[in-house]
């Protein structure tokens, strides 16, 4: 039997569920999440170092707020799934 849009779906999203428990990113809030996987998109592009001015104009985060940008870049810091890269002023993150 062919399966239904529907279904096909929901096995995506079971997908990315179990990927998001295994690379440890289940209890992020949701902007925490946008954050995270932008930076992951970015990193891919440029050699893993991103700096704060390409987050802020990543597609996905057009209408964050920056004050919500920088707590979640802080916060997404202290849980170690982001490394500052560089000295306190150069605004460079890699995945952590």
């Amino acid at each position: 039997m062919k399966e239904s849009v529907a279904q096909k779906l929901a096995k995506l999203l079971q997908l990315v569920r179990g990927l998001e428990a295994d690379i440890g990113i289940v209890s992020l809030s949701k902007t925490e999440r946008v954050l995270f996987t932008s930076i992951a998109d970015l990193s891919a592009l440029n050699n893993q170092e991103v700096e704060v001015r390409d987050i802020v104009a990543h597609p996905d985060l057009k209408n964050m707020p920056l004050p919500t940008i920088y707590k979640c870049l802080r916060d997404l810091h202290s849980k170690g799934l982001l490394e500052k890269v560089g000295t306190q002023r150069l605004g460079l993150y890699k995945l952590g």
